[in-house]
């Protein structure tokens, strides 16, 4: 599964999370989660801007939990359609934004880069905000642009890049004045740690037994919930001490190798499969003469999203399951029974995740080719 093209271990120096962060321009905060810090940033745009309906310019593909931060922070939603490629339209964006609107929020979907300059040119001359997810990347560019220094705001999710029980990282890009949590209670350090140290031994455990799981059935994901006449409620927690040092020592480019690495072995391991559709692929890799795909510098991959024709998904996801994988399937609640979003509709009944972080043994990898090679019609 080694890699020849794009990132390798030799060729880019060590750089940890404290200096990856270092990077940007603004200070940096820790969240219990990637979506407090979303709440605390809605919170504080409409403290000191205040509008008398405020809303978000928002994709509709997000999970329910975010639905839920938008309404207790006060924001109406103004979806906008997420295409199977990911590449969303500045126009279609544009022609939500009115007089109430105090923010474009746009995500890099499972760390498939998006060129987020014209919507940086819309909120510049909107005069709003432009928050930049990359809870799905990190270290990762774009056309030679840093993914997570265009927005305003930008988050990050330590919990999902690097397996941790939760976390998530704020920057603040434009140094707004006088930002600061709106709370200061912590995620118990000593939780985190039993957690962090759970996860550790179980990926241990599974990758000397190669990817078998001796203590529990795998379980599939559940799709997530929300009432839209209930009432939501937000408590923020700031990172607890011991993972916010822990995630600061972390060596980002070994992290980035590794999912590089995993995710280039299955996109050639499926690459003749006509009935599974990598999503965005042009954005982040190349097929060379050989027919074999060379990835794209600069991209970091969160996931394989790939998108499964919809009466077969179910049917892959469970044999995946049986073969030791656990894959997700995105936010299945999405477009939350809205109408008029064609394209998250496809996602919501077509994609399917392919695991590639850091932890997953080698022979999940080769599992997960070899049951699809089985599957292919």
């Amino acid at each position: 599964m080694k890699e020849t093209t794009g990132y390798s271990e030799e060729s880019v120096p060590t750089v940890s999370f404290r200096q990856y962060l270092d990077q940007f321009e603004g200070k940096s905060h820790f969240y219990g989660n990637a979506a407090h810090a979303f709440y605390d940033v809605m919170i504080w745009i409409q403290k000191n801007r205040p509008k008398k309906k405020p809303n978000i310019v928002m994709p509709v593909y997000i999970p329910a939990k975010l639905y839920r931060f938008i309404l207790a922070a006060g924001f109406e939603p103004k979806f906008y359609d997420v295409p199977t490629d990911f590449n969303i339209d500045p126009n279609e964006i544009g022609s939500l934004i009115d007089d109430q609107t105090q923010a474009i929020f746009a995500v890099h979907f499972f760390g498939v880069p998006v060129d987020l300059q014209p919507l940086k040119d819309l909120t510049e001359r909107a005069g709003i905000f432009l928050i930049e997810d990359c809870a799905h990347s990190i270290n990762g560019y774009y056309k030679d642009k840093q993914l997570g220094s265009t927005g305003d705001f930008t988050l990050f999710s330590t919990r999902k890049m690097m397996q941790f029980h939760c976390g998530g990282v704020l920057v603040l890009n434009s140094q707004p004045w006088k930002f600061k949590p709106s709370d200061t209670k912590r995620v118990s350090s000593s939780f985190m740690a039993y957690h962090l140290a759970g996860s550790r031994l179980k990926f241990t455990i599974n990758n000397a037994l190669n990817g078998y799981n001796p203590f529990r059935k795998l379980s599939l994901p559940g799709t997530g919930y929300i009432d839209l006449s209930g009432n939501h409620v937000v408590h923020v927690k700031i990172m607890d001490r011991f993972s916010e040092w822990y995630c600061k020592l972390l060596d980002v480019d070994k992290l980035v190798n590794k999912r590089r690495e995993n995710f280039l072995y299955l996109l050639n391991g499926i690459r003749n499969h006509s009935f599974i559709q990598p999503l965005g692929i042009k954005r982040y890799a190349t097929k060379e003469k050989t027919n074999a795909y060379s990835l794209n510098k600069g991209f970091t991959p969160f996931s394989m999203p790939v998108l499964i024709p919809a009466n077969m998904r179910e049917q892959v996801q469970q044999a995946l399951r049986n073969a030791g994988v656990v894959c997700y399937i995105g936010w299945p609640e999405a477009p939350f029974g809205k109408k008029g979003f064609q394209q998250a509709e496809k996602l919501k009944y077509g994609l399917l995740e392919l695991p590639v972080h850091k932890y997953i043994a080698p022979a999940q990898l080769k599992s997960m080719v070899d049951c699809l090679n089985i599957l292919s019609p």
